[in-house]
């Protein structure tokens, strides 16, 4: 009993015993066994993140966010793709709950109908994230993909856009993809606007197949003068490609991206686009979790952190923010 205090609750245990008992344990390099301390307390202490892809770093700020909390609570991170297949998810939804985790994150809100089924008759917490429903399984944390199009389709409109298309990749799986699109088809009805210039790959997202999609979209449709690409590789990819040509960023074109990562704001010119609150979803989305493992009341809902779309040169402005404000 208490080799285990010192081990899982070492306030427990005075300094001088501990230090003995983990030399003894060095000595015999002896590994914890997770599986039976989960089985003896209800649940593995490690947390299962389901995201969609390894391919680019859009979701290295959210774990950055998880990292901050959990493991310093005693929680490990376990990270597995589902590179946007439901049915990979449900596999590995099935596969990872035999291992008795503590709980469980997953990215986006769109899941199979046995996925949904096996994690509410689990029970265990479940925080699904990087998008915003109004049925989540659990616990909901994110923004609204939809509203992003739409400001941003506003916003192009707003400085006198006539051709204005969206290029992404993997945009008829990725459910948040979708979500965007939809929202920005929306208003560009709306203003009578063409709706119908989208472009698309199913290649892996990258500077160079922002290049390549941005060629394809000019050759379909020379007269673009506005793009809206799924994220900053992509319209990174894209600024270079109107470098090669002698296109002017944004008298001829205006270009905008999603995410707002670093390079963003030091590549020339600078991109306008999209930030999205993804530390502060990955911190909030831990601190749920652990309110919940210590029994606190958490309610089921869905916590909209908002975004904010950040104007540079690329558009022809300075930095500036509109659209729906990240939570502070």
């Amino acid at each position: 009993m208490t080799v285990s205090r010192a081990f899982n609750k070492p306030d427990l245990v005075s300094p001088e015993l501990r230090e003995r008992i983990l030399s003894a344990a060095a000595q015999l390099n002896y590994v914890q066994n997770r599986v039976a301390s989960g089985l003896a307390s209800g649940g593995a202490p490690v947390i299962p993140v389901l995201i969609p892809t390894l391919h680019h770093s859009v979701y290295v700020p959210f774990l950055d966010g998880l990292c901050s909390v959990l493991p310093p609570a005693g929680f490990e991170i376990l990270l597995s793709p589902t590179e946007y297949l439901i049915d990979r998810e449900e596999e590995l939804v099935s596969a990872l709950l035999g291992w008795n985790p503590k709980g469980l994150i997953l990215s986006g809100t769109e899941h199979s109908r046995k996925t949904r089924t096996l994690l509410k008759r689990n029970g265990i917490p479940v925080v699904e994230v990087m998008d915003l429903t109004s049925d989540p399984i659990d616990m909901n944390v994110g923004f609204s993909h939809y509203q992003v199009g739409r400001e941003v389709a506003e916003f192009f409109a707003g400085i006198g856009r006539k051709r204005i298309a969206y290029a992404g990749t993997l945009t008829e799986i990725d459910f948040r993809s979708v979500r965007r699109i939809t929202g920005f088809q929306e208003v560009l009805k709306d203003h009578a606007l063409p709706h119908h210039l989208i472009q698309r790959s199913n290649e892996p997202s990258s500077i160079s197949l922002g290049r390549a999609l941005l060629t394809e979209l000019l050759r379909q449709h020379p007269n673009v003068d506005a793009v809206f690409f799924a994220n900053d590789d992509l319209a990174a990819g894209a600024i270079f490609e109107c470098a090669k040509r002698g296109i002017k960023i944004p008298d001829d074109i205006a270009i905008a991206g999603f995410n707002d990562q670093e390079i963003a704001a030091e590549i020339q010119p600078s991109l306008t686009s999209v930030s999205t609150p993804r530390l502060k979803m990955g911190r909030l989305t831990a601190e749920k979790l652990l309110r919940r493992f210590r029994g606190e009341y958490e309610p089921s809902n869905s916590e909209d952190l908002g975004f904010e779309l950040i104007e540079r040169e690329s558009t022809g402005g300075r930095a500036h923010g509109v659209g729906s404000p990240p939570v502070a």
